[in-house]
C-alpha cells in the first residue's frame, strides 16, 4: 500500500491508544494487534505475547 493513500488515525480502547490506518481507496481500517493484545493482557511486553 502506498503512504500517500492512508493516514494515521488513533482511536481510543479503555483510554489507551490503538494505532489504526485508514486505506481510503480500499475503505478499510488496519489494527495493530500488538496495541490490542497489551490493552487486553495488560501485558508489559505484548509483543512476546
Amino acid at each position: 500500500m502506498n503512504q500517500d493513500k492512508m493516514r494515521l488515525v488513533n482511536k481510543l480502547f479503555n483510554n489507551e491508544t490503538i494505532r489504526t490506518v485508514w486505506d481510503k481507496e480500499q475503505e478499510k481500517y488496519f489494527i495493530s494487534i500488538v496495541d490490542i493484545v497489551a490493552v487486553l493482557t495488560d501485558s508489559k511486553n505484548p509483543r512476546h505475547y
